[in-house]
């Protein structure tokens, strides 16, 4: 993606994060005790920016993308940027009251994410995580394989078999051609065991229209 698509990219984005009326809209419920926020995968801050927190909040945007954080740092003044992956949270333990995700953790190891963001969270803090159902990789590898694209097919493939790892064997695979990457589709079941395991517990699981997993930290 180039800097010019990519910011045309997070711009959609955030009108949608603005919009209510959107199919693709979706954002977590931020509580009058959440006064220490992170996002992980902000992108350019879109969730953040349309949750529209006061001053008297700490809004934190966590990417890997160096255009986008910046990109974010011309729209709001109300977010703070910092670079970093969803497996090395850059922050001390107990930081924040609220963790959210809108699809970045299919691209993390889950596992060391949850545990991640266990460690920052206060006790009784809470994660939001909208995720990708099996149904997303399975769309991907229908396509593909009608249109004859075998390397992607392939690709949806994997995605699929590291999210049967995680539900069933508690983790996750990188990519045999690039050992830097993880990616998977996720199950209810799945990641109800992982946040367990990372020290999760009052995990509510809703696999409707969106994907969506709210937990507590355990005290």
């Amino acid at each position: 993606m180039t800097e010019g698509a990519g910011a045309a990219y997070h711009l959609r984005e955030l009108a949608v994060a603005r919009d209510p009326t959107s199919p693709a809209h979706r954002l977590p419920v931020i509580g009058a005790a959440d006064r220490t926020i992170l996002d992980i995968g902000c992108g350019a801050g879109q969730t953040l920016i349309a949750a529209e927190l006061g001053p008297d909040r700490t809004a934190i945007g966590l990417d890997v993308d160096h255009d986008a954080l910046a990109l974010g740092r011309t729209l709001t003044s109300t977010v703070e940027f910092a670079a970093g992956r969803a497996e090395e949270l850059p922050f001390a333990a107990e930081r924040f009251d609220l963790v959210v995700s809108r699809v970045a953790l299919p691209y993390a190891d889950i596992p060391r994410a949850a545990a991640e963001m266990a460690r920052v969270l206060r006790p009784g803090g809470r994660c939001w995580l909208l995720l990708h159902p099996p149904s997303f990789a399975w769309r991907a590898l229908a396509d593909s394989v009608t249109h004859g694209r075998i390397r992607n097919a392939v690709y949806q493939l994997y995605l699929l078999a590291n999210g049967l790892a995680l539900e069933l064997l508690g983790r996750q695979f990188a990519y045999p051609l690039n050992r830097a990457r993880f990616e998977s589709v996720q199950t209810g079941r799945g990641m109800r065991r992982t946040l367990e395991r990372a020290g999760f517990e009052g995990i509510a699981i809703d696999e409707g229209k969106f994907f969506v997993v709210v937990a507590v930290r355990r005290p």
